[in-house]
């Protein structure tokens, strides 16, 4: 599909992080004028940007600035995003997501021409479903302030889009992945929390990864995950951009590929293109459902979008170049 974007004023919050700055490349790639707001500056936020501004996204004079500059919307991609650590300091997590986004609301709601937002949701919002694959209509009870501060939002941007006419995407991810699959120079940052940078970093440290659980409910006994490619996600955005710019309504859609890869599936895949890695068998975590798949099938209907790059092996591969360059 065509996009739409030349010349569009776009700015992406938390685009200096990983999936905001592989959304902010692939808007500069369609044509828009990408402006990045974050407030920690990383060289992945500036690089592929017309204006980058070191700040918080609810500060009132950046946002009356972006105003005056004609922004025609969002993405939405800052915030707090590890399960984890929610559990531990929820008031952060509700504020930096709730409250702030809040204000950031607020005040496009005093804009003569309403942006739109594109926002980054999440998986956990379904908590651990009763049903796989996950639709969007199926039940949410969120087991994470993490997972509950997505779905306050979700419902906070319904009743601003009622009262204010802001338009909006709601995009569901599932486990987002992989590296930039243009030219490899956007990837993982050093420290990533998540499955596959981890076991990339105890491969480079001669360390033995940890798989925490082999004894779920499934073919191989480790727990299956919907992976999808960052760069199907960066596509994905500028998709909804386009929508939402061209008179869409507001939607709320899961971002996956309807099937699902287990961690030896991705230990497997990492031996055969990496090398050899040394696996630790640990204790499953706590609140670890035994399978989580999207069923992205709404997308696909209504917009014709299907992830393109988020095969294993893709993801793997990409990886694996963004850590030889970087």
């Amino acid at each position: 599909m065509r996009l739409r974007l030349q010349g569009k004023k776009i700015c992406v919050t938390g685009g200096a992080g990983f999936i905001g700055s592989h959304t902010a490349k692939t808007l500069k790639k369609e044509g828009a004028e990408v402006y990045v707001l974050d407030n920690r500056y990383t060289e992945a936020g500036t690089k592929y940007t017309d204006w980058f501004c070191k700040h918080d996204y609810s500060d009132e004079d950046t946002l009356s600035f972006l105003r005056q500059k004609g922004i025609d919307g969002f993405v939405h991609c800052a915030g707090s995003s590890l399960v984890g650590p929610s559990m531990k300091d929820p008031g952060l997590y509700y504020d930096n997501n709730v409250g702030k986004t809040v204000k950031f609301l607020e005040h496009l709601s005093t804009w003569d021409n309403k942006p739109f937002v594109v926002f980054s949701s999440s998986a956990a919002t379904y908590g651990i479903p009763k049903t796989v694959p996950v639709k969007e209509s199926d039940h949410k009870t969120p087991i994470s302030p993490y997972g509950q501060s997505k779905l306050m939002i979700e419902k906070i941007l319904r009743d601003f889009d009622k009262a204010h006419g802001i338009k909006h995407f709601c995009y569901r991810y599932f486990n987002a992945c992989g590296a930039d699959t243009y030219d490899h120079e956007l990837g993982p940052e050093p420290g990533d929390t998540h499955i596959i940078p981890k076991i990339f970093e105890a491969y480079q440290n001669g360390d033995a990864f940890n798989m925490f659980g082999t004894d779920y409910n499934t073919p191989d006994g480790t727990c299956v995950r919907d992976y999808i490619h960052v760069t199907d996600l960066a596509l994905a955005h500028a998709l909804a951009c386009d929508q939402l710019l061209n008179g869409s309504d507001s939607k709320i859609y899961n971002l996956g590929t309807n099937q699902g890869y287990s961690n030896q599936n991705l230990i497997d895949s990492f031996k055969k293109q990496v090398g050899d890695i040394k696996v630790n068998n640990a204790e499953r975590r706590i609140g670890d459902p035994d399978e989580l798949i999207a069923d992205a099938s709404l997308i696909k209907q209504e917009l014709d979008w299907e992830a393109q790059y988020s095969d294993i092996d893709t993801i793997i591969k990409d990886t694996k170049l963004f850590y030889e360059n970087n």
